[in-house]
């Protein structure tokens, strides 16, 4: 019998992936269950995981279009954090936080693309928050 427990703790657990995320400009945040990934069990056991698939090219060229990351549901991220984050309620997106003075930037690993800055007032008013940080990259061939 705890041969089987073992066997148990030591498999992994299936997390949903929810659709694509902007690696761009924010998209509509999707959550239709589009796939599943699994995760191991000392990772599962660290909190409470999904799945998104990356949408657009601001991310490269370490995540690609198709890519999907594994995310760690949490409201709370540190300075270079690479993180999902949901603008005005409806909108997410992948990219490197960063906390100012002023305000939150995003910024992305593409130099093609412009990092969006909001206010501290604008992060208030939209807003603007984290619902993930991105503990795992599962690139797709």
């Amino acid at each position: 019998m705890d041969h089987l427990i073992k066997m148990a703790q030591q498999c992994g657990r299936r997390i949903p992936v929810l659709g694509d995320v902007a690696a761009g400009i924010p998209i509509e945040a999707i959550t239709d269950i589009v796939d599943y990934e699994e995760i191991d069990a000392a990772l599962a056991a660290t909190g409470e995981f999904f799945g998104l698939r990356i949408k657009g090219d601001s991310m490269e060229p370490r995540m690609m279009e198709g890519d999907v990351v594994i995310v760690r549901k949490q409201d709370s991220a540190e300075t270079g954090d690479t993180v999902v984050v949901l603008v005005n309620g409806d909108s997410a997106t992948v990219k490197k936080i960063k906390y100012g003075p002023d305000g939150i930037s995003l910024i992305p690993t593409n130099p093609v693309h412009d990092v969006q800055f909001y206010s501290a007032a604008d992060a208030e008013r939209l807003p603007v928050r984290v619902i993930g940080r991105v503990v795992e990259l599962r690139a797709k061939y």
